[in-house]
């Protein structure tokens, strides 16, 4: 690797645990994080961590950035409604880190950083020169979190993989469908949420243990093992029996009746009856006293032995009834249930409303953004979505100059292109942003 050149500034004289006060009352106020990833996992990490207060610096390739800015098919404007999920309350700095002068920006940002977060493939952090041992020797407490699909090593560890390849992979995708049909694509981004949530408690656990015994630490994990590890009590059933469990649809391989009953309007009600207090509370809710009264039925196992049969008799009971008439009914008996709601129904339900998690952001070329806010409270107060997801190379400037470039230097990294800024860059959808 190409010998990295000094740069002329006056050194760093900020110790590297002094903290930037940018959200005062928030948990992570005055961490920094530097974001070296793409696309779900890792972004979903570094959100989290941004909307407790971290200051998340994105750093991202000054020709095309992040790859999800470019990703599926539904955007506003030229933003991808992917890049817009993943990416608010951080800043972006449009660097190029295969340049000698780009690593020698991003090491005076590092020398600062409290952590660093990469997902690229095992072995690219190394070969950039901005793995943790070499960003350790500069800050012995950077807490360096590396994110992958199947592990740092193994066989599988330098093939393309991606959350439904996870899926399909881990078993997930083979226990998910219906009873007698193909397995299914789990309708969210499971391992790319679950890798995302680790790595968060990750970083905060290594802060943890940084402020504890004064030095950092280099955390690995992956896809497939959150994936693995979200199967829960499915694999666990597994170890106990070793028997494959059947795709179900709705229902529940340890539970019944525990799926959705299509209602007289077309409707679905999901009801969940996980013990036999529950069942007895339905039973007469549906005025079914014939069921309760059967002892094939009476406990759990009973009912799943003969889920079947079961789950045939509830279809023509529910098929009687509207689906509201049926969950006035079984909200007033107390039995776990619910309407399948359609997204549009779900963004507009009462509860989901009233816990207003939908909000609002202003974004510098879609104007107002509506967004989802972050799902936790501290002392009542939601963390808020001060910033919208920014456009590539929007805080390049201003990041470098906190670092201690002067204008000079980095008007020579934009010139040369080692760095970008926002109004210089072509994005996703061939509209320079503005």
């Amino acid at each position: 690797m190409p010998a990295v050149p000094m740069l002329t500034s006056v050194p760093n004289s900020v110790p590297i645990y002094e903290r930037r006060a940018v959200n005062a009352h928030l948990p992570l106020e005055g961490v920094t994080v530097l974001d070296l990833s793409h696309l779900a996992a890792g972004p979903w990490c570094t959100m989290l961590l941004a909307d407790l207060g971290a200051d998340v610096v994105k750093i991202e390739r000054p020709e095309s950035g992040d790859m999800s800015r470019q990703a599926g098919s539904v955007y506003a404007e030229d933003q991808s409604a992917v890049f817009l999920s993943l990416n608010r309350n951080k800043r972006s700095v449009a660097l190029d880190l295969k340049r000698p002068e780009g690593r020698a920006a991003f090491y005076r940002l590092a020398d600062r950083a409290d952590a660093v977060v990469e997902n690229l493939r095992p072995g690219k952090a190394a070969a950039l020169g901005v793995d943790r041992p070499a960003l350790a020797e500069r800050n012995p407490g950077l807490v360096y979190v590396s994110i992958s699909a199947f592990g740092a090593d193994g066989p599988y560890a330098n093939l393309a993989g991606n959350d439904p390849i996870i899926q399909a992979l881990s078993g997930a995708m083979a226990i998910t469908g219906e009873e007698h049909g193909p397995p299914a694509r789990q309708g969210v981004s499971v391992p790319d949420f679950a890798a995302g949530m680790l790595a968060a408690q990750a970083v905060l656990a290594g802060l943890v243990g940084r402020d504890r015994h004064g030095e950092g630490s280099q955390v690995d994990l992956n896809l497939l093992d959150a994936e693995v590890f979200a199967l829960g009590p499915r694999a666990q059933e597994y170890l106990i029996n070793g028997e494959d469990q059947p795709r179900l649809g709705s229902a529940h391989p340890q539970f019944s009746p525990y799926q959705a009953f299509r209602c007289a309007d077309g409707e679905y009600v999901y009801i969940s009856i996980i013990n036999d207090k529950f069942w007895r509370l339905l039973c007469q809710a549906l005025d079914r006293p014939d069921l309760l009264a059967d002892p094939g039925y009476a406990t759990n196992r009973d009912r799943v032995v003969r889920r079947r049969e079961l789950a045939e008799l509830l279809e023509a009971t529910f098929a009687d009834r509207a689906s509201d008439r049926w969950l006035a009914v079984l909200h007033k008996a107390g039995v776990p249930c619910a309407p399948v709601n359609t997204l549009s129904q779900a963004m507009t339900d009462s509860q989901v409303v009233h816990n207003d998690i939908v909000t609002e952001v202003d974004h510098p070329t879609l104007g107002t953004l509506r967004t989802l806010a972050a799902p936790m409270r501290f002392d009542g107060v939601r963390p808020p979505v001060r910033d919208a997801p920014p456009l590539l190379g929007a805080d390049t400037r201003a990041v470098l100059r906190e670092s201690g470039l002067d204008d000079d230097e980095i008007g020579a990294l934009v010139s040369s292109g080692v760095a970008a800024e926002a109004a210089s860059i072509v994005v996703g959808r061939g509209e320079v942003a503005r």
